[in-house]
């Protein structure tokens, strides 16, 4: 899609503008967007690409055109959502992978601008398509990247985004099974950001290698898109053993945990922190970080000290993973320090100075659900702990709100962590200031945020915190088994 020219000046304001936003919106997703879901030709491969009649990519670029204008202020994304809508809703939509890129992107835009029927619809389609094309396996990114390396490695990056995406909205509405569970990925591994731009495609490395890569003499480092993966297979581990078993138990939260601890144990010293040398940020790694935090809060909270407020289990923007069971008492303390050090990881990821908006919208759920952990944990500490507990939820609660600018579903999540904390905090002692009248929404200014943290500095606020032994004397308690949800 071109430029609008001086002939369009007979048009309807309205549509003259539509025209001409268009090609400046993709630069803003490229700018906004790409680096959190790097999925798509890189923008330079892109544009060289639509020199060609026959590109195929019209349906993708009204898509990415749209999520463009959901971050430029200059233009209502509204007209550019119905032209993305009608062409991917269209009866004979092409079954080709540029219209499963479309549909996931704008599936994952719908959900998180409150259109959950929508965007199940779009996903389908989605997964649909790339079952049919035999996405999945090895041989398709080769057969179909056209003697292109770099299309090779999009088509690679597809459907190991699509795997993550279908199972982000499982998640969304605590449902153990989606799509995709029971396909084998096969595809191989994508390579780093860095050389997907650049056009300097390595030979793509396995999963067989992946998995073997211990017993390498020479540390390999893998891309972040891998570690990705690699998380992600761990999340559908969890999910596919609690469909076959049933069993949410010490035992399995043990084998949950020896696999977290490979993944971390095996990254390379360049993975270990989002922020790179140069000051940016690898949003694919923080995204991974974030993922793993969540696993490790989600086994152990069920176990520990830190009780389901009602109303947290009465949210309808994201909603804790409560398994079906009678927690015992032992080694509550043990399970409620390594929940407590889960969040602990993510305040030292949201602490990264960057802008909150650039980074992958599936992390509101994630910081939204790790943050009523974190209120939970205001109950148990007091004075200086208490304090630190407290500034912690605000970030997450400014992390939420930077985000829900742009996406709405976030804004709605910031909503109800703050319902949760207006209802779980109001009897504590107040060891900030003041707290604002409940419909007042609080704007918390970027300095506030950015706080000067170095996510690789081992740093746990809750040294000091004292868990209590003698649970009987306490006041904690779990959600019985008639209010639960997985």
């Amino acid at each position: 899609m071109e430029p609008a020219t001086a002939m369009d000046a007979s048009l309807p304001s309205s549509q003259l503008a539509f025209q001409i936003s268009t090609e400046r919106l993709l630069d803003v997703f490229y700018e906004n967007y790409w680096a959190a879901c790097p999925v798509p030709l890189p923008m330079h491969h892109l544009n060289q690409r639509r020199l060609n009649g026959n590109h195929g990519l019209d349906n993708l670029l009204l898509v990415l055109q749209y999520v463009g204008s959901v971050f430029a202020p200059w233009t209502q994304p509204a007209p550019h959502y119905e032209a993305a809508e009608k062409a991917l809703g269209s009866t004979d939509l092409p079954r080709t992978p540029w219209n499963v890129q479309a549909l996931m992107i704008f599936a994952t835009a719908q959900l998180h601008t409150d259109r959950t029927r929508e965007s199940r619809r779009s996903l389908d389609k989605a997964t649909s398509i790339a079952m049919e094309l035999c996405m999945n396996t090895k041989e398709f990114a080769v057969a179909n990247g056209e003697g292109s390396p770099v299309l090779e490695e999009s088509w690679r990056r597809t459907y190991h985004f699509l795997a993550l995406t279908d199972q982000h909205f499982a998640i969304t509405v605590n449902n153990p099974a989606y799509a995709l569970i029971n396909i084998p990925n096969l595809a191989d591994l994508p390579c780093d950001d860095e050389l997907y731009e650049s056009g300097n495609i390595p030979p793509p490395r396995t999963w067989q290698q992946y998995d073997m890569r211990e017993f390498d003499d020479v540390e390999v480092v893998y891309s972040s898109m891998a570690y990705l993966a690699d998380i992600s297979r761990i999340t559908r581990y969890i999910m596919k053993s609690f469909i076959e078993t049933g069993v949410f138990n010490t035992v399995f939260v043990a084998t949950v945990d020896a696999k977290i601890a490979v993944w971390h144990s095996l990254l390379p010293a360049s993975k270990r922190d989002p922020m790179r040398q140069d000051g940016t940020v690898d949003e694919v790694m923080f995204l991974s970080h974030l993922m793993a935090s969540i696993l490790t809060m989600s086994s152990h909270r069920p176990f520990s000290s830190l009780e389901y407020s009602f109303e947290e289990l009465t949210t309808s923007s994201f909603s804790p993973s409560v398994p079906f069971m009678d927690a015992p008492k032992k080694d509550r303390p043990i399970h409620t320090a390594r929940t407590l050090k889960a969040c602990d990881m993510q305040t030292r990821l949201l602490a990264i100075p960057c802008a909150f908006e650039r980074h992958n919208i599936l992390t509101g759920c994630i910081v939204a659900t790790i943050a009523t952990a974190q209120i939970a944990a205001c109950k148990l500490l007091d004075d200086h702990a208490l304090s630190i507990a407290r500034d912690r939820v605000r970030l997450s609660i400014g992390y939420l709100n930077a985000i829900g600018q742009f996406w709405t579903t976030s804004a709605t999540m910031a909503k109800e962590v703050r319902f949760v904390a207006r209802s779980a905090l109001t009897g504590l002692p107040n060891t900030m200031a003041s707290q604002p009248e409940p419909a007042v929404e609080v704007e918390i200014p970027r300095y506030e945020l950015d706080w000067p943290v170095d996510p690789s500095v081992q740093v746990d606020i809750y040294a000091g915190m004292t868990i209590p032994m003698d649970l009987d004397a306490q006041t904690m308690g779990y959600a019985s088994s008639s209010t639960s949800t997985l």
